[in-house]
């Protein structure tokens, strides 16, 4: 299902991927788009870093894309994560995942031949598929996983293509995103939950946060609090939901998983070689989301 430009905003959930004895559940994965579209979130991001897109088969992708659009139902874009190490390779992803009902695509960097990937290179990419992908683009820029940083002035020219709907910044500092908003108009995601303010400052649209999926409520809250003028409680529900994001550096899908459990959302572990949370980090986050939960009032 397509939309328009303005409906890429607000605050989007990149989904995690639920297992059950290492094989997808997909049940509980409609319960938890069910449950997360009940408090508000404006979008769904499937197959991202958070969703254990590299752990799964291309088939298993495909399951999982078809499952989120139809429990979604046309009520909010799907956006789906197409990343591969080649141009041919994500296209042929891009198109697979059209067909399934996605509403535009989030491509990662290229980044195993790193070393070469200069900025011709990259230009190239993006632009062939740009031209010839039969999705909007969305470029997912995440140095901490590609080590790699665009330069605002790469983006930007990206960006004026078309079909290049806008781009995500999952830096955890600095960044393209304030520079490139300066060059040009595009939509802009922060992927940080302790940057969302100081995006939507530099003009982005929103964010795609990882926390969100287990407040949604308080990132909701926060966003619209922001646009609403009222800075004061903005800034509030910010540190609410940065307290919430501090257990998960370093381990943050398993940390989610051991999250969504606490919420009354079992969703399986992490598929190996990723490790569950220990019972050290469960005690945290748990501990975190019922301090968060008191303070924002959310559900």
């Amino acid at each position: 299902m397509s939309f328009d430009r303005s409906a890429y905003g607000g605050v989007w959930v990149p989904l995690v991927t639920p297992f059950r004895r290492d094989s997808l559940d997909l049940e509980a994965l409609e319960r938890l788009v069910e449950w997360l579209l009940g408090r508000g979130v404006h979008g769904f991001v499937a197959l991202g870093s958070t969703g254990e897109a590299p752990h799964l088969s291309e088939e298993e992708s495909l399951q999982v894309v078809r499952c989120i659009v139809a429990r979604v139902a046309g009520r909010v874009p799907v956006l789906v994560g197409s990343g591969r190490a080649s141009t041919h390779q994500t296209l042929r992803a891009i198109e697979r995942f059209a067909e399934a009902g996605a509403a535009a695509t989030l491509v990662l960097t290229p980044f195993y031949y790193r070393a070469q990937m200069q900025a011709a290179q990259l230009r190239h990419h993006y632009e062939q598929l740009a031209r010839e992908s039969p999705l909007p683009l969305f470029v997912y820029h995440f140095p901490q996983v590609t080590g790699l940083d665009l330069q605002p002035e790469l983006l930007a020219e990206i960006a004026q293509h078309p079909n290049v709907w806008g781009f995500k910044d999952s830096s955890a500092t600095g960044g393209p995103l304030a520079a490139a908003l300066q060059r040009l108009s595009t939509r802009a995601f922060v992927g940080s939950a302790g940057r969302i303010v100081e995006a939507l400052e530099a003009g982005a649209c929103g964010g795609i946060l990882a926390v969100a999926n287990l407040v949604p409520v308080a990132c909701v809250q926060l966003v619209a609090s922001w646009r609403a003028g009222e800075r004061a409680r903005a800034a509030a529900l910010q540190e609410a939901v940065a307290r919430v994001a501090a257990p998960l550096r370093g381990c943050a899908i398993a940390a989610i998983k051991s999250g969504l459990a606490h919420r009354g959302h079992p969703v399986g572990i992490p598929r190996a070689p990723l490790a569950p949370a220990s019972v050290e980090l469960a005690t945290r986050i748990a501990e975190a989301l019922d301090v968060a939960l008191r303070e924002t009032g959310g559900s």
